[in-house]
């Protein structure tokens, strides 16, 4: 579906919207594939040609892996509580960025310690923590926030603490002058105003339980949809994201924004997949029920010419810097997607023309300049393993601007559900 304008905020993704080490052998702090629930009544996985992941996507993957396997560890202490003065981590070319204000816990210099065994790690010292940024975001956009009817359309914040950055709409000096204007004065933060087009959102082809990510879903309750593979008789609206377990039920991940609670989710040829039943409207995260289960894999390859899927084996947090992929369906699978920036707030309207705001969002820029399209939203955002055939879960797609690919993480799923886990391939 093709939401209305977008054109001072967030544009979503649903329709009317590398490796040295292997990845596989990270170390506990990774959701292991041996601890996922054991997956019945199987259903033929064909694997595909991997061909559109180019050689300097693999080279990036394989690069990344020691680095990515040291700051998981890292990521899983800081977020057991010792984050006080935790500000971001960030991948470099050879080695980790964790950036810190003041002195980090001895439960972090444990762990900083411990991951030098795999990579190079350096600690560098932040102007600001998180927190105290996130706070300094919440006043900014009360002051110049388009919803406080100012120009600004979204905050990011920077990993390495430096301070806060206002997007406003590109070419447009007037908005410039006003949100400097309006920036309070006590804020204690830098800010930097600069221009970016809004974000817009995005909506495989006939898929079947135990169903999986990346496939083509639609809201029934609405009329106009996408055509999934160029074929009339494939309408959608979203795509899936990863298969998931919660409390004893199967379900599928996706974008909030893709529908509401109660909303009748089906594929693209109108068999029926389950109600959505939990929405997390200031994350846009949403879990549709698959009543006829769901399966730990994600679609991959072209929409509706060279479908196949790759298993799903674990999840992974998002640093700066990552290379990371993703699987939509409109746009299929698509690699070079570096994470640039982490926004604390974006706005816009859903399906239903209701006004919301999102929080805690990612970005990544596409460096091939084609970050998602209409009908992505909700789609599978991973990681690569070692050799590209298995993949780790990172997020799913929200939206996109310019050649930025915005998306929520999965930690973030987890947090918001408690117990949520991926299901086995």
């Amino acid at each position: 579906m093709i939401f209305p304008s977008w054109s001072r905020n967030l544009t979503r993704l649903g329709v009317v919207s590398t490796l040295a080490l292997s990845l596989a052998a990270v170390s506990a702090s990774l959701a292991s594939a041996a601890d996922l629930p054991p997956q019945a009544g199987p259903k033929p996985a064909p694997e595909g040609d991997s061909g559109y992941i180019s050689n300097i996507d693999r080279v990036r993957a394989a690069a990344q892996a020691p680095l990515v396997r040291a700051a998981e560890q890292i990521h899983g202490v800081v977020e057991a509580g010792n984050d006080a003065g935790f500000a971001g981590i960030e991948l470099g070319q050879d080695r980790v960025l964790v950036w810190w204000k003041g002195v980090p816990a001895k439960a972090v210099q444990d762990a900083v310690g411990n991951a030098r065994r795999t990579a190079v790690i350096e600690v560098g010292e932040a102007a600001h923590s998180r927190k105290e940024l996130e706070a300094a975001a919440g006043r900014l956009w009360a002051a110049a926030g388009v919803t406080a009817g100012g120009p600004v359309h979204g905050v990011r914040i920077p990993f390495d603490g430096s301070g806060l950055a206002a997007a406003v709409e590109e070419g447009n000096k007037a908005a410039v002058t006003q949100a400097e204007s309006r920036i309070p004065g006590d804020l204690g933060v830098p800010v930097k105003v600069f221009g970016r087009d809004p974000l817009k959102r995005t909506g495989r082809c006939d898929d079947r339980a135990p169903w999986y990510g990346g496939a083509a879903i639609r809201n029934t309750s609405f009329g106009f949809a996408n055509h999934c593979g160029g074929t009339w008789s494939r309408g959608y609206t979203c795509t899936a994201g990863f298969a998931v377990r919660l409390r004893g039920l199967d379900y599928l991940l996706t974008a909030g924004h893709c529908g509401r609670p109660r909303s009748v989710i089906g594929d693209s040829t109108g068999e029926a997949i389950g109600n959505m039943t939990h929405e997390h409207v200031g994350h846009d995260l949403a879990l549709i029920r698959a009543d006829g289960g769901s399966a730990g894999r994600i679609w991959d390859g072209k929409p509706g010419v060279g479908d196949f899927t790759k298993p799903v084996i674990g999840w992974l947090r998002a640093s700066g810097g990552q290379w990371l992929c993703m699987s939509g369906s409109t746009t299929g699978a698509q690699c070079g997607y570096q994470v640039d920036g982490r926004y604390s707030t974006l706005c816009d309207r859903d399906v239903d023309g209701t006004y919301e705001c999102y929080y805690g969002l990612l970005s990544a820029r596409s460096h091939y300049g084609v970050p998602s399209r209409n009908g992505d939203s909700g789609g599978p955002v991973f990681q690569l393993d070692v050799n590209a055939d298995q993949v780790f879960a990172v997020g799913t797609v929200v939206g996109y601007g310019g050649d930025r690919l915005v998306f929520q993480d999965f930690a973030t799923a987890r947090y918001d559900w408690p117990g949520l886990t991926l299901r086995a391939p």
